[in-house]
Protein backbone atom coordinates (compact mmCIF):
# COMPACT_ATOMS: atom_id res chain seq x y z
CA UNK A 1 0.00 0.00 0.00
CA UNK A 2 2.80 2.58 0.95
CA UNK A 3 4.38 1.71 -2.35
CA UNK A 4 1.32 2.43 -3.84
CA UNK A 5 1.13 5.93 -2.73
CA UNK A 6 4.56 6.73 -3.38
CA UNK A 7 4.33 6.11 -7.17
CA UNK A 8 1.28 7.94 -7.48
CA UNK A 9 2.89 10.95 -5.72
CA UNK A 10 6.01 10.29 -8.19
CA UNK A 11 3.64 10.23 -11.13
CA UNK A 12 1.93 13.65 -10.20
CA UNK A 13 5.43 15.61 -9.06
CA UNK A 14 6.41 14.02 -12.26
CA UNK A 15 3.15 15.47 -14.37
CA UNK A 16 3.81 18.43 -12.76
CA UNK A 17 7.34 19.05 -13.48
CA UNK A 18 6.91 17.93 -17.54
CA UNK A 19 3.89 20.82 -17.21
CA UNK A 20 5.85 23.16 -15.55
CA UNK A 21 9.24 22.70 -17.89
CA UNK A 22 6.73 23.57 -20.82
CA UNK A 23 5.02 26.55 -19.46
CA UNK A 24 8.64 27.67 -18.91
CA UNK A 25 9.45 26.75 -22.43
CA UNK A 26 6.60 29.02 -23.81
CA UNK A 27 4.35 25.98 -24.77
CA UNK A 28 1.03 26.10 -23.24
CA UNK A 29 0.32 22.50 -22.58
CA UNK A 30 -3.37 22.69 -21.07
CA UNK A 31 -4.43 24.58 -23.99
CA UNK A 32 -3.62 22.31 -26.39
CA UNK A 33 -5.69 20.06 -24.38
CA UNK A 34 -8.93 22.47 -24.12
CA UNK A 35 -8.48 23.08 -20.67
CA UNK A 36 -7.86 26.60 -19.94
CA UNK A 37 -7.50 28.35 -16.76
CA UNK A 38 -10.53 31.16 -15.29
CA UNK A 39 -10.76 34.55 -16.06
CA UNK A 40 -9.06 36.37 -13.67
CA UNK A 41 -11.06 39.78 -13.79
CA UNK A 42 -8.44 42.46 -13.89
CA UNK A 43 -9.52 46.04 -12.04
CA UNK A 44 -9.81 48.73 -14.48
CA UNK A 45 -7.00 51.04 -13.60
CA UNK A 46 -8.33 54.44 -11.96
CA UNK A 47 -9.16 57.39 -13.87
CA UNK A 48 -6.47 60.01 -14.26
CA UNK A 49 -6.57 62.56 -12.06
CA UNK A 50 -8.35 66.17 -13.59
CA UNK A 51 -6.04 67.99 -15.29
CA UNK A 52 -4.88 71.05 -12.56
CA UNK A 53 -6.63 74.27 -12.36
CA UNK A 54 -5.25 77.80 -12.57
CA UNK A 55 -6.08 81.02 -11.97
CA UNK A 56 -3.90 83.58 -13.61
CA UNK A 57 -2.83 86.46 -11.41
CA UNK A 58 -0.65 87.95 -13.79
CA UNK A 59 2.82 89.82 -13.37
CA UNK A 60 4.35 90.41 -10.28
CA UNK A 61 6.31 93.43 -10.39
CA UNK A 62 7.73 93.71 -6.62
CA UNK A 63 10.02 96.92 -5.94
CA UNK A 64 13.52 95.96 -3.73
CA UNK A 65 14.20 98.59 -1.41
CA UNK A 66 17.41 98.85 0.48
CA UNK A 67 18.96 101.08 2.33
CA UNK A 68 15.90 103.03 2.02
CA UNK A 69 15.87 103.49 -2.22
CA UNK A 70 14.38 101.20 -4.59
CA UNK A 71 17.98 99.13 -5.74
CA UNK A 72 16.19 96.61 -7.94
CA UNK A 73 12.83 95.37 -9.51
CA UNK A 74 11.78 92.12 -8.98
CA UNK A 75 9.15 90.68 -11.90
CA UNK A 76 7.56 87.25 -12.26
CA UNK A 77 4.57 85.79 -13.38
CA UNK A 78 2.34 84.16 -11.26
CA UNK A 79 -0.32 81.27 -11.41
CA UNK A 80 -2.21 80.22 -8.76
CA UNK A 81 -3.21 76.01 -8.83
CA UNK A 82 -6.58 75.61 -7.26
CA UNK A 83 -9.38 73.19 -6.95
CA UNK A 84 -12.04 73.67 -9.65
CA UNK A 85 -14.34 73.94 -7.18
CA UNK A 86 -12.45 76.66 -5.36
CA UNK A 87 -11.76 78.73 -8.89
CA UNK A 88 -14.04 81.39 -8.85
CA UNK A 89 -13.49 81.75 -5.01
CA UNK A 90 -9.79 82.62 -5.78
CA UNK A 91 -10.79 84.70 -8.56
CA UNK A 92 -12.94 86.78 -6.76
CA UNK A 93 -10.23 87.11 -4.22
CA UNK A 94 -7.44 88.59 -6.25
CA UNK A 95 -7.43 91.59 -5.16
CA UNK A 96 -6.71 91.19 -1.23
CA UNK A 97 -4.26 88.65 -2.70
CA UNK A 98 -2.32 91.31 -4.43
CA UNK A 99 -2.28 93.43 -1.96
CA UNK A 100 -0.68 90.66 0.82
CA UNK A 101 1.78 88.96 -1.87
CA UNK A 102 3.16 93.10 -2.93
CA UNK A 103 2.94 93.46 0.71
CA UNK A 104 5.15 90.61 2.16
CA UNK A 105 7.25 90.27 -0.94
CA UNK A 106 8.75 94.21 -0.31
CA UNK A 107 9.56 92.51 3.08
CA UNK A 108 10.91 89.29 2.13
CA UNK A 109 12.70 90.33 -1.03
CA UNK A 110 14.28 93.44 0.82
CA UNK A 111 16.17 91.76 3.59
CA UNK A 112 17.09 88.66 1.42
CA UNK A 113 18.12 89.84 -1.44
CA UNK A 114 21.86 90.06 -1.50
CA UNK A 115 24.24 91.73 -4.85
CA UNK A 116 24.39 89.15 -7.76
CA UNK A 117 22.22 86.72 -6.10
CA UNK A 118 19.29 85.13 -8.30
CA UNK A 119 15.56 84.84 -7.05
CA UNK A 120 15.07 81.98 -4.79
CA UNK A 121 12.22 80.74 -6.62
CA UNK A 122 11.35 77.48 -4.03
CA UNK A 123 11.05 80.43 -1.33
CA UNK A 124 9.00 82.93 -2.84
CA UNK A 125 6.59 80.14 -3.96
CA UNK A 126 6.41 78.84 -0.04
CA UNK A 127 6.35 82.56 1.22
CA UNK A 128 3.75 83.01 -1.41
CA UNK A 129 1.82 79.66 -0.45
CA UNK A 130 1.74 80.70 3.62
CA UNK A 131 0.08 83.88 2.86
CA UNK A 132 -2.59 82.52 0.64
CA UNK A 133 -3.08 80.79 3.59
CA UNK A 134 -3.06 83.67 5.43
CA UNK A 135 -5.10 85.94 3.65
CA UNK A 136 -8.17 82.93 1.92
CA UNK A 137 -7.72 79.91 4.41
CA UNK A 138 -5.57 76.57 4.01
CA UNK A 139 -8.00 75.03 1.77
CA UNK A 140 -7.94 76.90 -1.20
CA UNK A 141 -4.72 76.48 -2.61
CA UNK A 142 -2.93 73.71 -4.05
CA UNK A 143 0.00 75.58 -5.30
CA UNK A 144 1.61 78.55 -6.67
CA UNK A 145 3.60 78.63 -10.41
CA UNK A 146 6.24 80.93 -11.11
CA UNK A 147 6.92 81.92 -14.36
CA UNK A 148 10.00 83.91 -15.72
CA UNK A 149 11.50 85.16 -12.45
CA UNK A 150 13.74 88.51 -13.60
CA UNK A 151 15.87 90.57 -11.28
CA UNK A 152 16.28 94.02 -13.04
Amino acid sequence: MVRLILIVVALLVLIGAVIGGLYFMGIDPLSKLGITAPMVQKDAPPPPPPPPSYVEFGVLIVPVIQDREVKKQAEMIVRLEVDPANKEIVARNLPRLQNAYLADMMEFLSVSMREGQPLDVPAIQRRLLAVTDKTLGASYLKGVAIENPVLK
